[in-house]
Parts: structure tokens; sequence; C-alpha cells
């Protein structure tokens, strides 16, 4: 293990070519050792780090706790490979373009873009992604890269592949790992956004968050529909919708399909939709009670019970836990990227938190 993480001083971490360089340089291409000069790296270190490195000892392994239960299986890459994939997204960043219904992972959109769309609708269906990252294993993503519109040759694909994945799969926390499922994703958005346009409605995905909503008075069946069974209500995927993604290798999360009607508290993405694009009132509520608590007992008690209550069984060995002050400041600014820095529940807690954040300081 430490050889792989001290074998990194042979590697820049970044590139030093830039934009259509890189474009043009990635479709140029032919056999492996152009991967290795497209990404900078000698190409002995880079078969060293995606070949001859045991594989237990190219990734850090860890769980964490999901909202909706259960854990997510992270897998973060030792830090030379994790130079190598910053590099390669680097690079992808320039050669793939996201069509407009894609927010997550893309620059300058986010869940507050991904929601907006679906705002004042009359019905909004969601629908998940069985393990999306899980899902997508080495054969798909080397297949990616031998078609259209890359076209890269067979050898080429397989280092690219072979830098992407672990244990065929994309692994979560591989920083090539968003990309490269947006990249798979192109057709099945196309599609998507297709049948969104011949039933009128609007269709927009936020990695594994698929969402469509409209005005019109009844849902289109093409799309989900409700039946009964045994008296209750069962929501069932529409031909059409269900066909689109199983012919592009995914597969939906049954416990995670919704419609919601306009009458129904409608949510995108954790955000609610109905008039206006707003932030859930349980959010608020944590963020007023970290304010209380830091005021109530002090900045150290305050810190000990947030991170007994959210880290102490999931704490993750590779990063260290995150400064509770710098927590309570992030979720500040979170509500005024989704409300507006002109709102006045974000202007009284950011007012709150300087003034707590200047009482601590003065204790020192």
């Amino acid at each position: 293990m430490a050889k792989t993480r001290n074998s990194k001083s042979s590697i820049q971490p970044t590139l030093r070519k830039e934009g259509d360089e890189l474009r043009k340089e990635f479709f140029l291409m032919k056999i492996p050792r152009d991967v290795a000069q497209l990404l900078e790296i000698p190409y002995q270190r880079l078969v060293y780090h995606i070949y001859i490195v045991p594989l237990e000892d190219r990734y850090l392994t860890f769980d964490i706790k999901k909202k909706s239960g259960g854990n997510r299986n992270i897998c973060a890459p030792a830090t030379a490979l994790k130079i190598i994939q910053k590099k390669l997204n680097q690079v992808l960043q320039f050669v793939y373009k996201p069509k407009p219904s894609v927010h997550g992972f893309v620059l300058n959109k986010n869940i507050a873009t991904n929601a907006k769309p679906h705002a004042k609708k009359r019905y909004v269906l969601n629908v998940d992604l069985k393990d999306f990252f899980p899902s997508i294993n080495f054969g798909r993503v080397r297949g990616l890269f031998m078609a259209l519109p890359y076209g890269l040759s067979s050898e080429v694909a397989t280092v690219l592949a072979q830098i992407c994945c672990y244990n065929n799969q994309l692994p979560q926390g591989a920083p090539t790992s968003p990309i490269v499922s947006n990249m798979i994703c192109a057709k099945m958005d196309s599609q998507l956004q297709q049948l969104a346009k011949k039933l009128r409605c609007t269709y927009t995905r936020y990695a594994d968050d698929i969402t469509f909503s409209t005005t019109l008075p009844k849902f289109p069946k093409e799309l989900a529909y409700f039946i009964e069974i045994e008296n209750q209500q069962k929501l069932i995927l529409g031909d059409d919708l269900l066909s689109i993604i199983k012919e592009n290798d995914f597969e939906v999360n049954e416990r995670k399909i919704r419609l919601q009607s306009k009458d129904s508290h409608q949510e995108v993405t954790g955000l609610t939709v109905n008039q206006f694009v707003n932030i859930d009132r349980n959010y608020i509520r944590q963020v007023r009670a970290m304010l209380h608590a830091w005021e109530k007992f002090g900045l150290e008690d305050a810190e000990r019970e947030h991170q007994e209550k959210y880290y102490s069984q999931h704490k993750s060995p590779y990063k260290v836990i995150p400064n509770f002050k710098h927590i309570l400041r992030g979720k500040i600014e979170y509500i005024g990227m989704i409300k507006g820095k002109d709102d006045r529940i974000y202007k009284k807690y950011l007012n709150h938190y300087i003034k707590l954040h200047k009482s601590s300081q003065n204790k020192k």
C-alpha cells in the first residue's frame, strides 16, 4: 500500500494541455501508449497503477449510511490512481457534451436547476435507477469508448475502462465515475427527452433520479398509471418508459417510484416544487437546531453531539470528520443557493451564525 501511495511523486497532479487540444488528442488515440501521452504520464507508470498494483491496494472501501436506509459502498482510489482519474476526468469534460436534460455532475447545474423545470406542475413522476454506478460494468465502459461518437480502438478503450473501473463496476468515489455515468446515459437521455416531448411532458435526470412532469389533466399512461390490487392503489411504470430504461441496461428501484399530484407534496431531488423550488422544512429545522445547540451548550458540546449523531457509526476511514462550523455554514449557504440571498430565513440564520462565530473567536 505504501509503495502505491508514495509513487505519486512521478505523476503531475494536473494536465498542462487544455480544451480543444485535449479533445483533439483524445480522438487521435490509437494505441495504449497514446493514453499515457494524453494523460502526461510515463507509460510504465500507467501500466503499473492499473495492472500491476494488487487490486485490493488500488482502492480503500468503506460504507456510508444512506438517508433512505441501508449503506452505500464507497471505493476511494489510492492517491496515484486518483491523480490519473482526475486527469482523465479533465479530458472527458471537453469530450462529453451533456444533454440539456442532464443536471447531475454538470458545470453550473445542481439539484435546484434539476427541480426548477418541474415547479407548478399538475403531476410529478419520480423514478430511481437501481444500483446506478455498480450496474455500469467494465464491458459497458469499454464499449462506450469504442462506439460512436468516440470510436476509439479496442486497445485504447480497454485501458480507459481499466482506469475507470474496479471490481467490474464504476466505483462510487472515483473522480471519473460521475462523467462516465453521464456518457453511458447519453442515448437514454435522448430517448427519454423525445418521449417526454411526444407526451407533452418535461424530463430531467440527476444521476440516478429520473423526473417527468406535466400540466396535462391526466398523466400519460405511457409513463405511469395506477392499478388496484387488494383494494390498494399500486403505481406501475408505463411500457414506453420501462422499455427505454431496460433497453439501456438499467433497472428501476420499485420502492422509489412516486407519482405526486399538485394536491399533495411534490418533491424533486429533495426539493419541494409545488409552487416554486423550496427547501424541505426538516432541513430548515435542523439548521435552526444546530444554531440553538451552539448558542445554548457551546461549540464543543454542540460539535460532540453532532458527531455522535451523524458520524459515530459510519465514519469514513479515508476522510477526517468535517468541522461543525463548516458544516453549519455550508448548510446555511445551501439555503441561500436555493431560496436566494435576499431570503429572510437565510439572512436570519447567517447573521446568527456570524454572531456565534465572533463570540467563539473572542473567547480564545
